[in-house]
């Protein structure tokens, strides 16, 4: 076949050219690409090139040997596709990775008692504001002022149940003003806490 002319050679002799190479240009391919599929369309692409241009190659070509040079070609610029492909993930990858770091040491950093300690005090204080007269008193001496429950019911005279009774009603009301900013163990402890 390396003697067949490219400029006269027909349709039934490229077919003959086709099924004698097409496996061995395959399994050369293969070993490049590692992908059977990837290596046939290699090839057959290769196949077709040649024929879509046999009429304006050189006579006296080596047609196998042309063939072969463009798959292994195809094969090269296959391979450095992938290899740009595997860059760009790489680095794709890293800039994630490098974003994912700065959120979690962002996440670390983070200190909700600043980030929400101004809005939460606002409600706080609006809810305060809403209690009832003893309710509130109750909750501001025991609060802010750290009176005992002993100290709050002698100030106000009042019995210690009573106290008790304001502290609860105090701070069940805080809960449900504080419920969709924080779980109900943390209104606790901050409601526990001076504001």
């Amino acid at each position: 076949m390396a003697d067949v002319k490219t400029d006269s050679i027909s349709s039934t002799e490229f077919g003959k050219l086709f099924f004698e190479f097409k496996p061995r240009f395959i399994a050369l391919a293969y070993r490049y690409v590692r992908d059977r599929e990837t290596a046939e369309d290699l090839v057959s692409d290769s196949f077709m090139t040649f024929w879509e241009m046999h009429e304006t190659l050189p006579a006296d070509i080596n047609v196998p040997a042309y063939i072969l040079t463009s798959v292994k070609n195809r094969c090269l610029n296959h391979l450095n596709a992938q290899i740009r492909h595997r860059r760009a993930e790489q680095d794709m990858h890293s800039t994630l990775t490098r974003r994912l770091q700065a959120d979690v040491r962002s996440l670390s950093a983070c200190d909700p008692d600043l980030l929400f300690s101004e809005e939460i005090r606002a409600i706080l204080k609006q809810a305060v504001r809403k209690m009832p007269k003893m309710t509130r008193s109750v909750f501001l001496l025991s609060r802010i002022r750290n009176m005992t429950y002993s100290e709050i019911a002698a100030e106000l005279g009042i019995s210690v149940s009573h106290v008790n009774f304001e502290i609860r009603r105090a701070l069940n009301l805080m809960r449900s003003e504080l419920k969709d900013y924080l779980p109900a163990v943390l209104i606790t402890l901050i409601l526990s806490s001076q504001w």
